[in-house]
């Protein structure tokens, strides 16, 4: 994930608006960085990462990224899906979950590496992308132990992560079973940042567990063969306490 480079954070303006960016990854940024059609390759997916709407895999020959755009979920979304109310550079939702990504980042959190993000302004309104590095053969923690033979200490090592995270102070807005990647080592990343914040602890974190929980409990109900079972739930809350007492 290119950790020999320092991340760092430049802010350029655009017509419409701003793109935050990592200039030891793009040297120069235009608004054509996040058309798909301006990339030498690009394939559009729904199902292979989470997130709400589809993505872009785009590869520059180089380097391989994935190209988010800001959708809206529930009710709203039926009046603005993709429109965000304008309330300042900093709370825009692509900069908010760029620089979150940073902070974890630096903290040599399993995450994506950010490359750029923008948003673009029209009045009250704004819409934003997102582009990370691609985190190498990954799949959904829902496809995983579905296809795979379950190593032991699988959920015990992944429990442990998700305390490192919650340690770390990190709310992640939707931790769920296609949020949480598995790579060919049987690593788990956690990807998806929006509306994500650090905060002080509290509830929260059993709030995110409890979440995690109705996730694998929905999936595994729906497909029989999906390995997963109150006990695996119980190695996973094992290595999240394990965590907490040697920290």
């Amino acid at each position: 994930m290119y950790k020999d480079k320092v991340l760092t954070e430049i802010v350029q303006n655009t017509e419409c608006g701003s793109i935050i960016f990592d200039n030891t990854i793009f040297e120069e940024v235009s608004q054509e960085l996040f058309s798909p059609s301006s990339w030498l390759h690009s394939r559009e997916s729904s199902k292979e990462i989470g997130g709400r709407g589809n993505v872009y895999f785009l590869n520059d020959g180089d380097k391989k990224y994935v190209l988010r755009h800001y959708f809206r979920g529930g009710l709203v979304s039926k009046f603005s899906y993709d429109s965000y109310l304008w309330l300042g550079e900093n709370k825009t939702r692509s900069f908010r979950e760029w620089r979150l990504l940073k902070f974890l980042y630096d903290k040599n959190l399993p995450v994506p590496r950010p490359a750029a993000a923008n948003y673009q302004k029209n009045n009250y309104l704004y819409k934003a992308d997102i582009i990370t590095l691609q985190i190498p053969e990954v799949q959904p923690l829902a496809t995983f132990i579905a296809e795979k033979i379950i190593p032991d200490n699988f959920w015990y090592k992944l429990g442990y992560q998700i305390a490192n995270f919650h340690y770390e102070g990190l709310f992640h807005a939707d931790l769920n079973a296609f949020n949480i990647q598995i790579d060919k080592s049987h690593k788990s990343w956690l990807i998806d940042f929006d509306k994500g914040s650090i905060r002080m602890p509290g509830r929260w974190k059993q709030s995110n567990l409890n979440r995690l929980k109705a996730s694998l409990e929905k999936i595994s109900g729906n497909n029989p063969r999906v390995s997963y079972s109150n006990f695996n739930w119980n190695e996973l809350c094992e290595g999240y306490a394990q965590f907490f007492k040697s920290a």
